[in-house]
């Protein structure tokens, strides 16, 4: 046994240090995944917790949901059934096209229903853990210290609050690699293509990453200058190939389809990160630290806390920083970096900037460079990788100038894990979740056999209360004209449901379309003025007209009735 032992150990030694941290991360990755959110999400036909939780997560899994059923189309990500007749793409939905798209050409032996938001929270610890181990390599030789780091970075309360809510924002390794990359940039030792490869990746995951590696992008391009002795002209290249794999990206999954005037919304200011946002664990993140006053109400999308695990670490790292003079030899690096954190930290605060309730400052910006800062109207995200820089130097200094690291380490992370205690809570799973539609009545059933569209009026935008209708449409082959998009051309849809209630008024109605009209005073309306050749129904909550032409009139069902002679 002991030589089948020695043989297993000689061959894991011989790995290269990125093949044992990858293994070590898939490992370490699950343990964390379960811990924090239990096995049930890792079921892919358990889909009743994001129909049951509705909002942002069946968002994501309408973007797949209904792509999967639709013929191929350019760009890969085109929807057109939901939000008929305008359509979407799936990465207006976040559906994280990098998975979406692979998956589809197995759609015909997968489930159905199937989910993957599951499983690619699990991918994004695991990438989590092994990018940490990747950067703690640089200052530690320590499998042990470099666990105990990576965990600490798992720990990361902007992570975990966007789990299995934006789960696409959840691959906040994009940012730590973008850091690693900067390290390796300074040393003059990283491979041409990755910087064009990671952008690539973040096309394909979530837009807001894309200019959120912008300035640790660029201040690698000045280091590798730096480090290789490059004329600048020779960096032109670099900036030419990322640049238009950004394009080309995002051309295919059809991101830049709609336009700038559509693709910008307004908020710019409103989602903004708060100068206390590092010790502001709003309402939801902490066990003992009290919420800070915000600025806005908004201001959740920068919320950036720390824990008090770095923020017991922070103080002591900037000690031995100060006290070992680690600037020496490294100006060059921390100048960059600190320029770099200087510009996310001021797009963070946007043109109004809060400390707690209190306005710092407001600038007054032409109406076009707000329409175009509104394509990242979170701003307050811009602030994670600011948040990863200040952990990683607190864990930097620790491991390379504290004897015993590994123990203080352990405290430093039993202190984070009980800080998070609601937060942690927010996202763990118990049981299998059974989705109980409200649609009960047998005329739904019906209705589905005879019609090929449902229209909702006179609504923009999916809202809550007729996310059921959503569902029913997408599990009966439906068409629907509304949607919950993160980018729409909202007029077209507003402009859309007024025709159809003209066209109602006047009789002119498609035989094989239900009308669904949300609005009570509509709906008063509809009973004054609606033609004679008309059905209107009541059913589960819902107002529900239809012709008295399609295949549902000459079925028996209480709910309806026509209109009055």
């Amino acid at each position: 046994m002991s030589v089948v032992w020695q043989f297993v150990w000689q061959g894991w030694r011989r790995l290269p240090f990125w093949a044992r941290s990858l293994a070590i991360s898939l490992v370490l990755g699950l343990v964390w995944y379960l811990l924090l959110y239990g096995r049930y999400p890792l079921y892919v036909s358990n889909v009743g917790w994001i129909y049951q939780a509705g909002g942002d997560m069946l968002m994501h899994q309408f973007g797949w949901e209904w792509w999967r059923t639709e013929p191929w189309r350019w760009p890969l990500g085109q929807i057109e059934r939901y939000g008929y007749p305008f359509g979407t793409s799936v990465t207006f939905l976040d559906a994280i096209p990098l998975v979406a798209i692979p998956l589809r050409l197995l759609a015909p032996w997968l489930e159905q229903p199937f989910q993957y938001f599951g499983l690619w929270e699990l991918a994004s610890l695991v990438g989590q853990v092994w990018v940490s181990l990747l950067l703690l390599q640089q200052w530690t030789r320590s499998a042990w210290r470099q666990a105990l780091g990576a965990s600490l970075l798992v720990l990361s309360p902007p992570l975990l609050f966007r789990a299995f809510y934006h789960s696409s924002l959840s691959a906040q390794w994009i940012v730590l690699l973008a850091i690693w990359f900067v390290l390796l940039e300074w040393r003059g030792r990283l491979w041409r293509w990755a910087w064009p490869l990671l952008f690539l990746i973040a096309v394909w995951v979530h837009a807001y990453f894309i200019p959120m590696l912008m300035p640790l992008w660029l201040v690698g391009l000045w280091l590798r200058r730096a480090a290789l002795r490059l004329r600048w002209w020779m960096l032109l290249v670099d900036v030419a190939v990322v640049l238009l794999v950004v394009a080309g990206g995002g051309a295919v999954i059809g991101l830049f389809g709609l336009g700038l005037s559509n693709s910008a919304e307004m908020g710019f200011g409103v989602f903004s990160w708060n100068l206390n946002g590092f010790f502001n664990p709003l309402h939801f993140a902490s066990a003992y630290v009290k919420e800070l006053p915000k600025g806005t109400g908004g201001q959740y999308e920068g919320f950036s806390y720390l824990g008090l695990g770095n923020l017991l670490l922070l103080p002591v790292g900037l000690y031995l920083f100060w006290e070992r003079g680690e600037w020496r030899g490294r100006l060059r690096l921390l100048l960059s970096l600190g320029a770099a954190a200087l510009l996310l930290m001021l797009f963070a605060l946007s043109h109004e900037a809060y400390w707690g309730q209190a306005l710092l400052w407001k600038l007054k910006l032409p109406q076009e460079l707000l329409q175009l800062f509104g394509l990242f109207r979170a701003s307050g995200r811009f602030i994670w990788p600011v948040f990863y820089l200040l952990v990683l130097f607190g864990l930097a200094m620790m491991l390379r100038h504290v004897r015993r690291a590994e123990w203080v380490l352990v405290v430093v992370l039993l202190i984070q894990w009980v800080d998070l205690q609601p937060l942690r809570a927010m996202h763990y799973q118990t049981e299998f979740v059974r989705y109980e539609s409200p649609l009960q009545s047998p005329f739904w059933a019906q209705a589905a056999q005879t019609n090929d569209h449902l229209v909702i009026i006179p609504e923009r935008r999916l809202k809550q209360a007729q996310e059921p209708l959503a569902i029913y449409a997408q599990q009966n082959g439906l068409t629907l004209n509304l949607g919950y998009f993160t980018r729409s051309d909202a007029q077209a849809f507003a402009d859309y449901a007024a025709q159809t209630w003209q066209d109602l008024q006047a009789g002119r109605v498609d035989d094989r379309t239900l009308y669904v009209l949300t609005d009570e005073n509509w709906i008063a309306v509809a009973e004054q003025q609606l033609t004679r050749g008309l059905y209107r129904c009541r059913v589960d909550g819902f107002v529900v007209v239809f012709s008295a032409q399609n295949a549902l009139a000459s079925e028996t069902m209480g709910e309806c009735r026509l209109p009055e002679p």
